[in-house]
């Protein structure tokens, strides 16, 4: 019997430590801000064909892995090597973000979801358009929000 006591109360305890971790509104307001901020930096160093800007928002340490349109990369790393690849003859690019929302999980991770449109005007004067449904995963690593995992597509 006494076993029994003490599990529950152990189990309150564990139950009630979880709850008590609950974020303020005021904390996930100024988590939201960050990554938005972050979010915003990446679409312009995007839009800029920059892929050393990409690079520094991102942290591959856990090596979650990335998908972009069905291809799954075991690395970042991998990523910034298709990407560099397929900008190659591209002018500019613009995105148009339609829906985004970004759900606080903890102190140290987010997600961020969204879709829009997209144009992307090459070198030789054609154009092309379609949409696109991100999904990000950043995680507070040494101080700053940083993406570990991306799950991209795009329609045409």
């Amino acid at each position: 019997m006494t076993r029994i006591v003490l599990m529950i109360i152990t189990s309150l305890g564990i139950c009630y430590s979880v709850y008590s971790q609950e974020l303020t509104n005021i904390q996930k307001e100024k988590i939201i801000s960050e990554i938005t901020a972050l979010f915003e930096q990446n679409i312009k160093a995007a839009e800029s064909l920059d892929s050393k800007g990409l690079n520094g928002s991102v942290n591959d340490t856990l090596k979650t892995g990335f998908i972009d349109n069905g291809k799954f990369f075991n690395s970042f790393d991998e990523v910034m090597k298709s990407f560099n690849e397929r900008i190659k003859g591209v002018k500019s690019q613009k995105f148009s973000i339609s829906n985004k929302k970004i759900t606080v999980l903890t102190d140290d991770a987010a997600l961020l979801t969204a879709s829009g449109n997209f144009s992307v005007a090459l070198d030789d004067g054609r154009t092309f358009t379609g949409g696109f449904a991100w999904t990000f995963v950043y995680s507070k690593l040494n101080g700053n929000w940083k993406i570990i995992h991306s799950h991209m597509s795009t329609s045409r």
